[in-house]
């Protein structure tokens, strides 16, 4: 079976097995790899973070690559048995089988190809806020991550981790509408509705925002009404769960817009909030 043919970094593949270093250039033997290899050598991830191709974008990625060449190889890592799995890039790779190229350069890597993917992805802000919170999902289902694991692995933070995986709570209408033809509203009102536990609620406020009428502001109103008790219980009778949230939903109700807030929020006071949630996890069991 022919070998893929390779560029600049294979030359001195001799000198880097016996050294373990690159003679010429001092780079170590794991270096990863550029070579040019033909397309049919190469096998799609079916589990590809990207769902949505627009015909459109694919069609003025494909002219570029026509006019000016690919300014970035794609990532493959090399199954072993002669053949590559892709690991991202598959907008430039469809783009090459459009032009009817035999071959793609690509970089051979290593490591998990699902992180790999999605970090790429992640990095050059190619996925919309759906496909992101799918993605994270397999990979918490298939490695067992915790939510602050698979933050530190796409650069993201616990809370950010935790809205975005809340999308895959959306109905499936909204899901598909949002993939389909609204991928102009914005991933904080995703979030919003997302946290709205009413499927009805969840739908009559998508239709305003596809209208054109819905906020962010309007969202937290809707949500804050759908989290609101039908009938607190009297002071004598009340849990102390029950006092807890009656004191905590006034605070809030008096801070205004958390998130007008947050550059103005010190290590100590950081400290302090990040100590209430903690406890607020435990008495949820989370």
């Amino acid at each position: 079976m022919a070998k893929p043919k390779t560029r600049n970094f294979g030359l001195f593949r001799g000198a880097v097995e016996e050294q373990g270093r690159d003679a010429l250039f001092g780079v170590s033997s794991d270096f990863p790899r550029l070579v040019e290899v033909e397309l049919d050598r190469i096998e799609r991830n079916p589990d590809q973070p990207r769902r949505i191709f627009d015909p459109e974008d694919m069609q003025t990625l494909a002219e570029s690559i026509e006019r000016y060449g690919m300014k970035q190889p794609i990532l493959v890592q090399d199954t072993g048995d002669g053949r590559f799995l892709l690991v991202a890039g598959e907008r430039r790779y469809r783009a090459h089988e459009m032009l009817g190229r035999d071959t793609i350069f690509a970089i051979v890597t290593s490591g998990d190809a699902d992180e790999l993917a999605l970090v790429e992805n992640v990095q050059r802000v190619d996925l919309n806020a759906i496909e992101l919170a799918q993605a994270l999902a397999r990979l918490m289902e298939r490695h067992g991550y915790t939510q602050e694991e698979l933050g530190r692995i796409v650069g993201k933070s616990q809370s950010a981790i935790s809205h975005t995986l809340r999308l895959n709570a959306l109905p499936d209408r909204i899901k598909d509408e949002y993939a389909t033809s609204h991928r102009d509203v914005s991933r904080s009102v995703l979030v919003e509705i997302a946290w709205i536990k009413d499927e009805v609620e969840q739908l009559a406020l998508w239709e305003r925002v596809k209208a054109g009428e819905g906020t962010v502001k309007a969202a937290r109103s809707r949500k804050d009404s759908a989290k609101e008790p039908a009938a607190a219980p009297s002071p004598a009778r009340a849990t102390p769960v029950a006092r807890f949230l009656d004191t905590l939903r006034k605070a809030t109700k008096q801070l205004g817009d958390p998130a007008e807030l947050r550059s103005q929020i010190d290590d100590t006071q950081r400290s302090e909030l990040m100590e209430l949630r903690r406890r607020i996890d435990l008495l949820l069991g989370e």
